[in-house]
């Protein structure tokens, strides 16, 4: 059970397209999806615990304060947009370390795919786990940052949130709370996508091999790194698939600061 930016992201790892997923229309069914026994336990005594202690006196918000919470939110998670789009722009940035034509070529012909001894089974699996190796590193890192610098940011908006008021302090511990109890199973939903993208980057290289010369050599390996072509696919694929776990996170995010910028609103 996923948020629909995620679902987009499965959707484009998928050999076949996918349906839409009519229950992510219904926000129960998806929160109780993102729960194992434990998360709905540790949720249940949070939820017991939230409105026992009586919140302190706090002065009222400064004028403008909502409007400055929503600002920081929305320019932090665009300069993570903003980076994130960079390392797609030029993914072949010495700095990500990915193969070059002959570097492919080179564990092509190592691993046996070529030249055309074997194009299917072993040895091109072999290959497809070589080659994708640092092209899953560059997935990892990408994820990995989204999933670091939201949640840091949802830290560090944690006390504007509280003191915006008491509705909005109690939706901000609520969040937290929710966040909490569903951690695990939306960590794991984030954890399978890096080997979904190396399941569809095997596919793509399968069918790129099969459609090589008998005398292949750099010259027609050179032609996958075009942008219309499977590697610059692949490449496309997995900037989708960062996309769609930002928009996700980011989408959390936001939708907490409206809700606390609304419930902190005097009557």
């Amino acid at each position: 059970m996923t948020s629909r930016p995620l679902a987009t992201a499965v959707s484009a790892l998928a050999e076949e397209p996918r349906a839409p997923l009519a229950e992510l229309s219904d926000p129960a069914a998806v929160l109780a999806g993102l729960m194992d026994l434990h998360g709905s336990v540790s949720l249940a005594r949070e939820l017991s615990l939230l409105d026992r202690a009586a919140p302190s006196p706090a002065p009222p918000p400064a004028e403008g304060a909502r409007a400055e919470v929503r600002a920081l939110a929305a320019d932090r998670l665009g300069e993570l947009a903003e980076a994130l789009d960079h390392v797609f722009a030029a993914p072949f940035h010495r700095r990500n370390k990915l193969p070059d034509a002959g570097a492919v070529l080179a564990t092509l012909e190592q691993t046996g795919v070529l030249p055309a001894r074997s194009r299917a089974g072993r040895a091109l699996a072999y290959a497809a786990g070589q080659l994708w190796e640092p092209f899953g590193e560059l997935a990892g890192r990408a994820l990995g940052r989204v999933r670091l610098e939201t949640r840091a940011l949802r830290e560090e908006l944690a006390p504007s949130l509280r003191a915006l008021g008491p509705g909005a302090a109690r939706l901000e511990r609520l969040d937290a709370a929710i966040s909490a109890a569903t951690q695990k199973r939306r960590e794991r939903a984030l954890a399978e996508l890096v080997p979904g993208l190396a399941r569809a980057f095997a596919r793509g290289l399968r069918g790129a091999v099969a459609a090589l010369p008998e005398e292949a050599g750099l010259e027609e390996i050179a032609g996958w790194f075009g942008q219309e072509q499977w590697l610059g696919r692949e490449l496309q694929r997995m900037e989708l698939v960062v996309q769609a776990a930002l928009a996700h996170e980011a989408g959390r995010l936001l939708a907490l600061v409206d809700g606390a910028a609304a419930a902190g609103e005097p009557a």
